[in-house]
């Protein structure tokens, strides 16, 4: 099998022009598919992809309980074109409704309220519920709420790049 050889820029070095993604460069760098820089030379780091416009805007409604929490609302704004990823995660699967679902905004333009209707019900403490709003070439939200034991939820925000789901520091 030949190696292919990138340059800095992340073009081939047979002159062709296709740029390359650097979490692809990465994997395959991973794999030994491609080989690295130069000794002294480093892959520039990827530019921000500008974040969804409108922002995506999570929101929970409910009351605390003596073994966790009660939510009666859970409904995410997200623009037209957005993809919401709700996960729930706990150490015993039955105490979760579901172990992921995804649902697409749809419309023409703007923005849509969706309900995430399987999260609208009672929780035991330890729960974890994760929602993401992704868009291709976009930076998106990701919020997560920790069911407590006599205690509102535990919320967490921060951002994901892209479609990967994985939480990062949010831009700016």
């Amino acid at each position: 099998m030949e190696r292919a050889h990138f340059d800095i820029g992340g073009r081939s070095t047979d002159g062709s022009a296709r740029p390359i993604s650097m979490s692809l460069l990465a994997a395959l760098m991973t794999f030994g598919l491609v080989t690295g820089p130069a000794p002294g030379q480093e892959y520039p780091l990827p530019s921000p992809l500008p974040q969804l416009s409108p922002p995506p805007l999570v929101r929970i409604v409910g009351r605390t309980t003596k073994v966790g929490a009660r939510i009666t609302r859970l409904s995410v704004r997200a623009p037209v074109g957005a993809t919401i990823i709700s996960k729930c995660v706990a150490k015993n699967k039955r105490r979760c409704p579901y172990s992921q679902r995804v649902v697409g905004v749809a419309g023409a333009v703007g923005t849509r309220t969706i309900h995430v209707n399987g999260f609208e019900r009672s929780f035991r403490a330890g729960v974890v519920l994760q929602l993401y709003v992704v868009k291709a070439g976009r930076t998106g939200k990701y919020t997560s709420f920790k069911i407590q034991l006599r205690k509102t939820p535990l919320r967490r925000d921060g951002c994901v790049t892209g479609l990967t789901l994985i939480p990062v520091g949010c831009p700016g």
